[in-house]
C-alpha cells in the first residue's frame, strides 16, 4: 500500500499515526518475534530497502528467526520438575 491508501483506509483511526514507514517497520518487529520461515523471504527483501529503519529492523528480525531455527532442542527431564529443596 502507498502512504495515500493507509490513510484513506485508515482515516480516523490511530493507524495513521504510525504512517507507512512505521506499519511496515512493526509488521518487520512482529515477523522477528512470532514469525516463521515463511516470512523469511520478505524480509531478505527488506534488506535492501531505501528506509534504513526498514533494513535494521529486517535485519534484526531475521536474525531472531535464525535463532529461532537454530536453538536446540532440549530433552524434557523429570529432574527439572524437582525443587531445589526437594534434594533425594
Amino acid at each position: 500500500m502507498t502512504q495515500q491508501e493507509i490513510s484513506r483506509a485508515f482515516r480516523g483511526s490511530p493507524m495513521t499515526r504510525a504512517k507507512l514507514r512505521g506499519l511496515r517497520r512493526n509488521a518487520a518487529v512482529v515477523s522477528g518475534n512470532v514469525g516463521t520461515s515463511d516470512d523469511a523471504d520478505v524480509l531478505a527483501r527488506a534488506l535492501d530497502d531505501v528506509e534504513p529503519l526498514m533494513r535494521e529492523h529486517a535485519a534484526c528480525a531475521l536474525e531472531r528467526l535464525d535463532a529461532v531455527r537454530d536453538a536446540p532442542t532440549w530433552p524434557r527431564s523429570d529432574a527439572h520438575d524437582a525443587e531445589p529443596w526437594d534434594e533425594a
